[in-house]
């Protein structure tokens, strides 16, 4: 009866009436309202899970870097971590970030748990298991941001040469193409891989280790290494595009972007011109490199040209940057923690590339360097006016601080960390208001958790975990980001032991 007497109406009324219907009936965000703002907290499946040897999950390097190479020191090991793959453990810990008010949880999967052996049959129990837990936090109301990549490279793959072989393209497509189709229908949000930088970084220092030196973590590339570097990343970006192709041939809905480690690159006062040369090639290796081909399809000139000099095989084809540009990722996921002071060595000889970190005296700096929120709010600035304003979410931005994290009175009170998370999370907002599009936030760490080769040692966590008992206390930043979270007016001098 309705539908005949719509029909009879004249075509004008009619026309009104259906306007009036789609404006009353069409939810909200599919009018392009933009989505509610994501607060949340990040971890990574190696960092967390534990359980390396359930349900016939597959080795990683990192069992071999940890397990039998014993690299972060003897008993140092993923083995246990904070239990995060028993689903007991983690539905409590669910139940506890979304009292924290938490509306995003960002979680790596396995590879090696889904593809053991990283290019063969597919695990079904691991498959069913990262389904469950992605239930179980949508049932919380948390919506999940699924990272494929977070460095636990399958260890055959690894053998086979990992991101420095350009097979790895076609291993991380194949690898992208069984997540998404398994998880497509629950997830929306994905970030593909993350932090090439500081993965090779890392991966160098375990080489070291392994031969026999202490070793030193160096973001910054030696100049011998840089053609070396240059090549994985630039599979790593081609693996990330191969995998967004075939995402976007599928026509599965959702975001894709990379969780990228930028570093503003800054220089002490009195820094001399080679010294401020030195600080622009290392902005062009570990930012620009990554922006320019994915936002300008093509590779910085400086940077090519010091590599070139350097001798060595890049592996870089005509129009690889071009394949990275047209991608055309959805977002931009950004971990930010500090910038990096530069300078050129001083043992340096000739007139090549050479760059090296370093904390000036009297520098306040947390484990990861120097504490910042104005060059947070710079860094947002430049993604806005350089790369054409791209969405945005932090993916990662936390501090850790030696003596930040003792219990106090069934308390902890990590006073610096606080502050750190109110100062950045109120630079975030300053460059919103300048413009940039900025959807969401991530907190590194949601627990503290298994530092790769630096063992359990530093604490990044807003949740503390006591590593003997796994019993888990949220801290002060914990409570103070929850704030925030609930739109409470919040200051540094919210940030007091209580």
């Amino acid at each position: 009866m309705r539908a005949k007497h719509f029909l009879c109406q004249p075509r004008n009324a009619m026309l009104a009436m259906l306007g009036s219907l789609l404006m009353t009936t069409v939810p909200a965000q599919a009018q392009d309202q933009p989505a509610p703002f994501r607060w949340g907290a990040a971890s990574a499946a190696y960092q967390v899970e534990g359980a390396i040897n359930a349900d016939n999950r597959g080795r990683s390097i990192w069992d071999e870097y940890l397990d039998d190479k014993s690299l972060a020191g003897p008993g140092m090991s993923g083995a246990t971590a904070i239990n995060f793959y028993d689903r007991t453990q983690y539905l409590k810990d669910i139940a506890l970030m979304k009292k924290l008010g938490l509306t995003s949880y960002r979680f790596s999967i396995s590879w090696p748990r889904i593809i053991p052996d990283g290019v063969g049959p597919v695990n079904p129990a691991a498959v069913a298991h990262y389904r469950q837990f992605i239930t179980d936090l949508k049932a919380a109301g948390i919506k999940p941001m699924l990272t494929l990549y977070h460095w636990d490279m399958p260890l055959s793959l690894a053998r086979a040469g990992g991101w420095d072989n350009r097979a790895s393209v076609d291993w991380f497509r194949h690898y992208a193409e069984v997540v998404f189709d398994n998880f497509h229908d629950q997830v929306d949000l994905y970030v593909l891989v993350n932090e090439p930088l500081v993965e090779h970084a890392m991966k160098l220092l375990a080489e070291q280790r392994m031969a026999g030196k202490p070793g030193q973590f160096a973001i910054v590339p030696a100049s011998p290494d840089l053609p070396g570097a240059l090549r994985t990343f630039n599979h790593l970006l081609l693996a990330s595009a191969a995998a967004k192709q075939s995402f976007d041939a599928r026509g599965y809905k959702g975001q894709l972007g990379l969780a990228l480690p930028l570093f503003p690159t800054l220089t002490a006062p009195g820094a001399s011109a080679a010294d401020r040369d030195s600080a622009t090639l290392a902005d062009g290796i570990m930012n620009r490199w990554f922006l320019d081909a994915m936002y300008k399809g093509r590779y910085p000139a400086d940077v090519l040209s010091a590599a070139q000099a350097v001798g060595g095989d890049m592996d870089i084809r005509a129009d690889d940057a071009a394949t990275i540009g047209k991608a055309r990722f959805d977002y931009l996921g950004i971990n930010y923690y500090a910038p990096l002071f530069i300078r050129r060595p001083s043992q340096a000889s000739g007139a090549g590339y050479a760059a090296e970190s370093f904390l000036p005296e009297g520098t306040y700096a947390a484990y990861n360097g120097p504490v910042r929120p104005d060059q947070f709010r710079a860094l947002l600035n430049r993604i806005r006016t350089d790369y054409g304003n791209p969405p945005v979410y932090i993916t990662e931005n936390g501090a850790g601080f030696p003596d930040d994290d003792k219990k106090v009175k069934g308390g902890v009170p990590d006073v610096q960390r606080c502050k750190y998370l109110v100062e950045h999370i109120d630079a975030m907002h300053a460059a919103m208001k300048d413009g940039a599009d900025v959807r969401g936030y991530h907190v590194w760490s949601s627990h503290d958790n298994l530092e790769w080769l630096f063992g359990y040692g530093s604490r990044f966590g807003i949740i503390h975990v006591d590593f003997n008992t796994q019993a888990r206390t949220p801290k002060l930043s914990a409570l103070v980001y929850s704030d925030i979270i609930k739109g409470k007016p919040v200051t540094t001098a919210d940030c007091h032991a209580q």
